[in-house]
């Protein structure tokens, strides 16, 4: 016979059991994105924003999600030789590039013009989507830009990259992947305030509190390497190559090591920033260290860049320093 207090007890330690597998079983099938980096080593590196890049061996662990869509940025034989297991392909000049009404070529395309991008693999607004490409991040930093200003609500970067993915042990797959289209459309409001335009870039060359961030190369920058009708750079603009921000592995330099190498340029986080290259890849790329990483509160892509500044005549430039 069970008395009162043993059946407390029992019923007690029964209950408690209960809990605790439902904890455990929402906890396997939930998989919480948002809390998974506190034992990653990417948060270690004191970065505003750790959660807009992913590590290899977190994406190990979650290549099977079902929320999850990796997109590779390479091209297509790049693709077919090996990729990450699972990711599917966009060529990212067609995707998020264009010739706007003013015939500068390079141009963020419409959000239609994504969006059936998008589809074509599979995305939907509520997934996670990780770009990765064969350049440190160069062509997939432009993707997270182009879904941040037209309001997908979660991408991030693979740190490191293919290159790093690679060289490191990671299972790879070869072919293509089939594929289950989707009818994607942009569930968030447009961020406006992420792109610049050539009225707002003249600006910095005589108001101290802004400042573009040139990323070309120093050759671009002086007028040396000339890729548009005139070689140069915009008076008072700082050069900041972007490779610069990574590592010999491609993954991205500790928070502390960056904001020496921008700090250092005059690029701090008490102005607002312009970032600018050929045309706005580059840019993007500095675009997503200065604000995720750095957490830099007023970063803007100047997206018409060299190619639309460089070719205008009625546009200052200089070729000192």
């Amino acid at each position: 016979m069970i008395t009162h207090t043993k059946f407390r007890y029992i019923t007690s330690i029964f209950v408690m059991s209960v809990i605790g597998l439902f904890a455990l079983t929402s906890a396997g099938c939930n998989s919480d994105k948002s809390t998974i980096y506190e034992s990653d080593e990417i948060t270690s590196r004191g970065y505003s924003n750790p959660e807009r890049l992913v590590s290899a061996d977190w994406l190990k662990d979650h290549i099977d999600d079902s929320d999850l869509v990796v997109i590779d940025m390479r091209g297509e034989d790049d693709y077919n030789a090996g990729h990450v297991p699972g990711a599917v392909r966009l060529t990212p000049k067609e995707v998020f590039q264009g010739e706007d009404a003013n015939g500068v070529p390079g141009m963020l395309p419409s959000a239609d013009h994504i969006s059936a991008a998008l589809s074509s693999v599979g995305v939907s607004p509520e997934d996670t989507v990780v770009f990765y490409d064969g350049n440190s991040n160069l062509w997939s930093s432009r993707g997270l830009w182009a879904l941040d200003v037209y309001g997908h609500k979660d991408s991030r970067l693979l740190d490191g990259a293919w290159d790093y993915w690679s060289k490191n042990g990671y299972d790879v797959d070869q072919g293509s992947k089939d594929i289950s289209k989707s009818d994607y459309s942009f569930s968030g409001s447009a961020e406006a305030s992420l792109i610049a335009n050539w009225n707002e870039v003249i600006e910095s060359v005589e108001d101290p509190s802004k400042i573009v961030c040139d990323t070309r190369s120093p050759e671009e920058y002086s007028g040396k390497d000339v890729r548009a009708d005139r070689g140069g750079h915009i008076p008072e603009s700082s050069n900041v190559n972007w490779v610069r921000s990574v590592g010999e592995d491609q993954r991205f330099l500790p928070a502390s090591d960056l904001k020496v190498i921008y700090e250092s340029a005059g690029i701090k986080g008490d102005k607002v920033v312009f970032t600018l290259c050929q045309t706005a890849v580059r840019a993007t790329h500095t675009w997503f260290v200065l604000q995720e990483l750095l957490g830099y509160p007023a970063v803007k892509v100047y997206d018409g860049s060299w190619i639309e500044w460089g070719n205008s005549e009625e546009l200052p430039i200089t070729t000192r320093g």
